[in-house]
């Protein structure tokens, strides 16, 4: 019988994936298992989740839908197109996007308390990418539009750059860093400038230019602000003493902690080439900082705030791959090959180990059950977690497919 991820399955048995077969057709089969059918929705298809083992599936959209399309696109681009127009069909007058989209109640409704990270771009570039035409710019340009705008007259910080909601209300988590060690040190509250949100506005403000170029329309005002906030996060994010990138807020408090947000400036293109180099070399290549065994965990392990605990020390597969797509960006594949290699080989022992791919990972390579989650009553990382799984993306990039 012919599934919708059957591609997905297929591809996982290529010869070349050998070593990680076994884990890769788990992924693929969780991939089905994710998709989703609700009357209630405003989408056009069936929605793919966050992934059956999320606590509070059935949920749809947030930054997991994004790594979920990036995973599976090159041998499935129409799934992406049909995800993206999903997603927007959630988009409001006001160019508000809705972060996670949870179906509850009987019949199930959806609802929403935020935004999300607009990682999303990446998914529409990696559509055009592999499907060589332009229908996810011409579907997703005026809705990138009204973002941007949302963004602007929403998520201004003070003095520079963008914010996201966690620094006014730190139980919001619209950042997607559920208690974030950020909102815990300083007790003012305010609209503090963010590193993760002023380069994501920037890679918004890149993805206009360029798709404006591509349909012929003036790209001019997307170029100037996009460089204008090159020029903010290059000298208000980065600190010469750690060689990293960080809230420009606790830099000025004299807190200096290095945490994966700071990669953000890499993905989007930011950071300078020296900088770039300084932040692999110096951070993400150290074995006393980030590239444990389980790379990376999302606070270096030698800095005092790191836990083994969900976003203080866990290593999430999902967010270690933008910092390998930042590698990418300035000409090192040499340090996002040692990245993935290891990622993908603890993700197996684990599956090995544990029969499941997990929310996130022990970055010592010891058991996810060793971890934490959050003050809840389930305070271990989800099984079966989808959404920050994009493993067929390591595995392509380490045999060059």
């Amino acid at each position: 019988m012919k599934t919708t991820f059957s591609a997905l399955i297929e591809e996982a048995g290529k010869p070349e994936f050998k070593l990680w077969r076994g884990v890769l057709r788990h992924l693929a089969m969780m991939h089905e298992g994710a998709m989703y059918e609700n009357p209630a929705s405003p989408a056009p298809y069936p929605l793919e989740t966050l992934g059956a083992g999320y606590y509070f599936n059935p949920a749809f959209g947030h930054w997991d839908l994004t790594y979920t399309l990036l995973d599976s696109c090159p041998v499935m681009p129409e799934h992406t197109l049909r995800q993206l127009e999903n997603m927007i069909s959630f988009q409001q007058e006001d160019g508000f996007m809705p972060g996670a989209v949870f179906f509850r109640g009987e019949p199930p409704v959806p609802t929403w308390y935020s935004t999300f990270p607009p990682v999303w771009p990446l998914a529409a570039d990696e559509y055009t990418r592999c499907a060589k035409d332009d229908r996810a710019v011409k579907l997703c340009y005026l809705p990138l539009l009204k973002q941007i705008k949302w963004f602007e007259e929403n998520r201004r910080a003070k003095g520079c750059g963008f914010f996201f909601k966690d620094m006014i209300e730190p139980q919001n988590w619209e950042s997607g860093v559920d208690e974030s060690v950020r909102c815990e040190m300083v007790q003012e509250r305010g609209k503090f400038p963010d590193i993760d949100a002023t380069a994501l506005v920037r890679l918004l403000y890149d993805a206009a230019a360029r798709w404006s170029k591509m349909l012929g329309r003036d790209d001019s005002l997307f170029i100037r602000k996009r460089d204008e906030l090159d020029q903010v996060i290059r000298n208000r994010f980065f600190c010469d003493e750690t060689g990293f990138f960080h809230d420009a807020y606790l830099l000025d408090r004299n807190i200096r902690y290095r945490a994966l947000t700071g990669i953000w400036a890499l993905t989007c293109g930011a950071a300078t080439q020296e900088q770039a180099n300084r932040v692999i070399d110096g951070s993400l290549l150290d074995s006393e900082c980030f590239f444990t065994e389980h790379p990376l965990p999302f606070i270096a392990v030698n800095e005092p705030y790191f836990e083994l605990k969900m976003w203080r020390g866990g290593a999430w597969n999902s967010f270690t791959w933008m910092a390998v797509l930042g590698c990418l960006r300035y000409g090192r594949r040499d340090a996002a090959l040692k990245i993935a290699e290891r990622v993908l080989h603890w993700s197996c022992v684990q599956y090995l180990r544990t029969g499941t791919v997990w929310e996130f990972y022990h970055p010592f390579g010891k058991s996810p059950l060793e971890m934490r989650r959050k003050h809840a009553p389930w305070l271990l990382p989800c099984r079966e977690y989808l959404g920050h799984n994009p493993l067929f993306c390591f595995a392509r990039l380490l045999t060059g497919a």
